[in-house]
């Protein structure tokens, strides 16, 4: 796996692109000596979605053998809720 400074990166974009494409590994980018972003094929990020939907069909699944699960409509908000103050957290820190 090849690394690049965004610096690099800037001034060798038809190198890197081309790296990741031919040469079937992802490309790291770093900001400041850690990573910022990795350049992959179009290849690897259909094996990587492919991954991942697999990964969410199993999920799926899963939730479909247990069967049905009730909650109160106070448990339901309050579970939204939470998960509403947990996406607005993880966005604040992002900013």
């Amino acid at each position: 796996m090849s690394t690049y400074t965004m610096t690099d990166a800037t001034r060798r974009t038809a190198e890197l692109v081309n790296e990741a494409r031919y040469g079937g590994e992802p490309v790291v980018i770093t900001d400041h000596g850690k990573p910022a972003a990795i350049v992959i094929s179009p290849e690897a990020m259909a094996r990587y979605q492919a991954l991942e939907d697999a990964a969410d069909l199993a999920e799926i699944e899963a939730i479909k053998a247990r069967g049905p699960v009730w909650v109160s409509n106070e448990d339901a908000q309050r579970q939204m809720n939470q998960w509403l103050d947990e996406a607005d957290a993880a966005a604040d820190q992002t900013r």
